[in-house]
This record gives structure tokens, sequence and C-alpha cells, in this order.
């Protein structure tokens, strides 16, 4: 019942805190309760969705909802006075379920939608590019920085002055890829891709690398530019309208590693032989399974999995874009070998409807998420007036040292821990703010540049804070959401008190239940009905047999003081072989045909059938007794009665509140929301 309540909740909180705006309900006073006020705002906020289905709101009903709206509130009320608002557990759920709804609110909606169009719009095409990279950690030190950028530059510099590119990815890129690797013992011989990276479309690579070659022409070099993994320069070989998904079946023919030439020869004259074969009209599969040497696909007629640009080598791709369902290549080479590739099904890029939802839930997944919360704080800096003086960042570097790396690092004592680094919203926050929390969030393995890593620590600090002072902030910018948060405290505690005062209590409080019982027990009449014993007897033998046991039973059952177990044992005793069943029960009319026509108690009824081998099976209902309309026990009604006991607890519960905490509902106001 409590998880059903809370997903209840926090469902219905998801969808409406989705598109929240800054609005202002009305906060003239509706009443007090126990001297706390309530709002017009709040109060038709719950009605207006507790009414969600009614389009004018009728004088009763609303008067009606004045009355449940004040139990509600009586009720929380009442939890507060208790202490349950303080509770830990309760605190940490309500703070759960505010983290889950606060997410919208650090968007900025605006550069979401232009990030989803450009990601729209930049798949329509796959690129092919190769780049050069040298590297460096984010964080490295200046010189280190500066020796990087040197070097990439030079390559920019001979690229810029047409020296040959896939050269220079050779020779210069820190990328290993881009040169052949020889075998090892765990891996096979691996060809160099020259700094050719082959195709890719949106989301394929990290976010700065994908700007750089969407905004380079083809054919030329892009600016220098600097990812997490160091600098790159990137030359677009080719523009290409998007390919979306294809799927394909090939027959393989691998090349050897560190083939020769005549090596070469070889396989290239097996797989000319094998299209010559096709063309003379054999059958694609039946040379799959006969010549590939990709035996995983072969299995599968050569098809392979369903794929986008970027999950096959350039040279193959190449060939599959200008195929169609049902076309054949000539063999192409790759540097894995020769391919004779057979289009099977193409599935394009949908219309941007199709899209678009795909769109959003990978562009959050992305790195470039992180515009949309950074722009965001840019907006709020300017909103909260920040301003900062981080010219006294330089204080706290001597300070610090490389235990840091190693979380062992504490703020050491200092007068110029006290400098104010910078402000917001006339709040004042200090060197030792910063420092107390560079020592919370220090973690181990680290490693960079101090003064590198001090500077990108104090950007993630004032983030931190920005988003912090919005966050506290969030009920009080946006009421529609502190009404939401209204409703969530109110009901978690709604329920929490109800549970202690009512459900739980009506359970426990076995002789409160006991007593109750017996001032509603009359509303739980049992009609008329028949005790009888039911006796069901298989496997019998003949018929002389079946009298002999009926008799002794009927008198078994009227005349001797004997359990049921007793009489079991009697005629089990007479015939081991038979299968017996006694059972005493009360019945109604209607439940049991043969107790229906009994009228007189020691009579009886019955029943018999003979199987196909002639064995007699007799059912007998014997009526020990008519009883009158009785109530029916606690124990045949328990669900009801604790339910009416709910019910009653919670009435008197309501009683003992509105005696207890003055209600006072202003008349005048409660007249003009009815007239609204």
């Amino acid at each position: 019942m409590k998880s059903a309540f809370r997903f209840f909740l926090l469902f219905y909180a998801l969808l409406l805190s989705f598109g929240l705006k800054a609005q202002s309900p009305d906060q003239e006073v509706l009443m007090t309760i126990d001297g706390q006020k309530v709002t017009v705002g709040e109060f038709l906020n719950l009605y207006n969705k507790n009414n969600i289905q009614t389009e004018l709101a009728d004088r009763k009903s609303i008067d009606e909802y004045l009355e449940l709206f004040i139990n509600f509130k009586l009720k929380v009320r009442d939890a507060e006075i208790a202490g349950l608002d303080t509770v830990k557990s309760l605190r940490d759920e309500l703070a759960g379920y505010r983290r889950q709804l606060t997410p919208p609110y650090f968007v900025d909606n605006e550069t979401l939608e232009l990030l989803v169009k450009e990601a729209w719009e930049r798949m329509q095409n796959d690129l092919r590019a190769s780049h050069i990279l040298v590297r460096v950690d984010p964080l490295a030190s200046p010189a280190d920085t500066l020796l990087a950028y040197n070097k990439i530059k030079s390559a920019w510099d001979r690229a810029r002055q047409g020296e040959d590119f896939s050269k220079l990815a050779i020779e210069l890129s820190e990328d290993p890829s881009a040169r052949d690797r020889q075998a090892t013992s765990q891996r096979p011989f691996l060809r160099g891709n020259k700094g050719d990276l082959g195709y890719f479309t949106v989301f394929n690579m990290i976010y700065p690398f994908e700007n750089a070659a969407y905004n380079t022409p083809v054919g030329q070099v892009s600016d220098i530019i600097r990812t997490n993994y160091g600098y790159h320069i990137i030359k677009v070989i080719e523009k290409h309208p998007a390919l979306g998904r294809a799927q394909v079946a090939h027959i393989f023919f691998q090349m050897p590693a560190n083939a020769k030439h005549d090596d070469s020869i070889r396989v290239q004259m097996r797989a000319d032989s094998a299209y010559q074969r096709f063309l003379a009209g054999e059958d694609f599969t039946k040379l799959v399974k006969e010549l590939s040497d990709d035996k995983g696909s072969a299995a599968r007629d050569g098809v392979l999995p369903w794929f986008t640009c970027n999950r096959l080598v350039p040279e193959f791709m190449q060939v599959v874009y200008h195929l169609k369902p049902g076309d054949v290549s000539k063999p192409v080479l790759t540097s894995y070998g020769w391919h004779i590739i057979k289009m099977i099904d193409h599935k394009p890029i949908g219309t941007f409807a199709e899209e678009e939802n795909d769109l959003r839930q990978r562009l959050e997944k992305d790195s470039r998420y992180a515009l949309t919360k950074s722009r965001l704080i840019a907006k709020l800096k300017k909103e909260y007036r920040f301003t900062e003086n981080s010219e006294v960042l330089a204080d706290l570097l001597p300070l610090l040292d490389t235990n840091i790396f190693h979380a062992k690092w504490s703020v050491p004592q200092s007068k110029k821990l006290k400098k104010v680094l910078f402000t917001l919203a006339g709040n004042k926050y200090t060197l030792n703010d910063f420092a107390l929390w560079l020592a919370k969030n220090q973690k181990k393995g680290q490693k960079a540049d101090l003064s590198m890593f001090l500077h990108s620590k104090y950007k993630e600090f004032v983030d931190d804070q920005v988003v912090a002072y919005e966050d506290s902030r969030l009920e009080e910018k946006y009421p529609d959401f502190g009404l939401l948060m209204k409703e969530y405290h109110d009901g978690i505690l709604l329920f929490e008190i109800t549970q202690k005062k009512v459900w739980d209590k009506a359970i426990a409080d076995t002789a409160g239940l006991q007593a109750f019982y017996e001032t509603v027990k009359n509303n739980f009449m049992w009609p008329d009905r028949k005790e009888i014993t039911r006796v069901t007897l298989n496997n019998l033998k003949d018929r002389e047999t079946a009298i002999e046991l009926e008799k002794k039973i009927v008198e078994w059952v009227n005349f001797a003081d004997m359990t049921l177990r007793t009489i079991k044992d009697k005629v089990l005793e007479m015939d081991s072989t038979l299968m017996v069943d006694i059972v005493r029960e009360k019945v109604v009319a209607g439940e049991e045909p043969l107790a229906d026509a009994l009228t007189k108690p020691q009579t009886f009824n019955k029943k018999q059938e003979v199987d196909e081998n002639g064995r007699i099976s007799l059912n007998m209902v014997i009526l020990n007794q008519l009883l009158p309309p009785m109530p029916k026990e606690l124990d045949e009604i328990r669900g009801h009665v604790t339910a009416e006991y709910q019910n009653y607890l919670e009435n008197e519960w309501i009683k003992e509140l509105r005696a207890r905490y003055p209600v006072v509902v202003n008349r005048e106001v409660f007249e003009k929301i009815k007239n609204q």
C-alpha cells in the first residue's frame, strides 16, 4: 500500500513538473488552521487537480471539498505537531522526490532546442575524416600544454601548405591506430589507418570534434581544436547523404597477416572467381556457405547485423552507400581482405517528428548536454549579480600539495582563507569555503598540475554554488513547484499519520476491534442456515455394502458421541479400500442441493453413481440442525469489520482534531472563489 502510494505521488508529480512556469497563484489567505495560513492558491491547486474532469465547479461540490480539505490539513497539522516532519527517513524521502523533480529547472531550454535542431541537421549527412592527435591532459601544466600545442601547430602548418595528410598522420599523430601494429600474443596484426577515421555522424564523436568536422568544408583542414584527449587537426575527406541503417550479406575472403604480393593475388583471384560464378547465375547464399572465410556470418547466409555508417571500415562503406536492396557489388578490398557485398535492406533517416524523441534521449546522455546547464549558470550569474575576485585564488595555491591527489589533504590554518572569492546575490563566498569544498570532494588517483587543478576545481565550485543557490529558491521562484513540493510534504505526512492513527491501530488494537464488532455485528447477519455433515465414499464394491455403510454412518452421526475422525476410522475398519471424506459445515439455501430438500434434523439425502468398473460412489448429506439468522463471527468478517473500524477511528480522530485545532475560514474570500 505504501509503495503504491509513493509511486503514484512521484509519477503524478513528474508529469506536472515538466513545463512549469513561474506563475503567481492567489496568495490571499483563505483560512487558518491552528494559526497556520492556507492560501487560495494552495486550495485551488488541489481542488482543480481533484476535479480535473469537471468543467464547471458547482457550489455544492466546492463546499463539500472545503470540508474534505480542512480534514486533510488538520491531519497534516497533527503530523507536524507529532514531529513527523522531523523524522530523518521522511525528510530523506521528501528530499529524494525533490531531487527527481528539479532537473528540468537546471536546463537552458533555448540551448536544448538549438542542440536538438543542430543534431537533426547534422544527421542528414555522414562525414569521412582523418585526424592528427597530439595528446595532452586537460589539466596538464602550461609548459606541457605549450609543448603539445607547438607540435600540433607544426602539423597544422605543414598540412595547410599541402603536405600529404596521411603521411603526416603516420609521422606525427599520437593516435596509435594511425600506424601498423604488429601482432602480439594478445592480438593479431593491425594495419594502420593513416589517420582515417572512416565515416561518422552526429553523436559518434565527442562534441568538440564533431563541431570542428561539421564546420570544415570537404577537402579542407580544420582549425586546431582541443578535447579531453588533446589537440587535433581534422581533414574532411567526404560528406555523404546519410546512410541511416543498413543490413547486408557478404562473401569474405580473408587476407593473411603480413600478406606478400603473391598471397594478395591469390585472395583476389578467389574473390573474382566467386563473383563470376554469381554473374553466371549461381545462388549468392550457396556461394557464401561454400566460400566465405567469415564462418560466423556464413552460418546466417552471410548476413551481418544492422549497422550505421561508423560501424564498418570506410572502403566497405563506400560501396554500401551506392547499393540498393538486392544489389550485389563487385569484389571490394578492405584492410581485412576482399568482400562481395549484397544489400539486404536499408532504413533511411526518418522525419524530424519520427526522430525527435530519440534525438532528445541521445542528447541527454551526450557530453553536449552539459551546455544546457552551463549556459543556464551563465544566465543565473547575471540574475544574481555574480562578482568575483579570482586573483585571490593564488593565495590558496601555496596551501595545496599533492596529498590532494591521494585524498589526504586537509585545510590548513591561514588568515588568507578569510578573503572573499566571489559574491552571489549579496552572499559572500571565501577562500575557506572553497578550501572546505576541495577537502570534501578530493579523490584518489587524480594527477595534474596543481595550478591547473585549482583553477578547474574553482570553476566547479562556482558552478556548484550557483546551482545550489538557485535550487534553494525554486519553491519561491516557481510557485507551481512550491505547491508541488507542498503536496509531497503533506502527502507523506498524511500517509504516515493516518497509518499510525488509523490503519495500523485498527489491525493492532484487537480489544478495540472486538468491542467495535459488538456494536456493528447485527449489520452482518447470516440468513437461515443448515448445519450438515457431508460424507463422500468412493470405491464401494456393491450396493449392499453401500446400504450397510449408509445406515451405520447415519447412526454414528445422529446418535453416537463420536468425532468425525472416529467415524472415518470406523468406516475404514469395515473396508480399508474405501476413499472417505467427512466434513461438517453450515450452508445456506442453494449451496448444497442435497441439503435443500431436508427440513428435519437427523434426516439425510444421498446420491449414488456407478463407474465403468462397477464401483459405486456415495454422496450423503445429513441434516444436524436448523440454524436461525444470527450475526457472523468476527473471524468470518474481519476484513469488513476492520475497514469499518478504520472509518470509525478516522471519524473520531477528525472530531478530536476539529476540537483541538481552531479552524477559521474567511467566508468572504471563499464566496469569491465560488462565484468565479
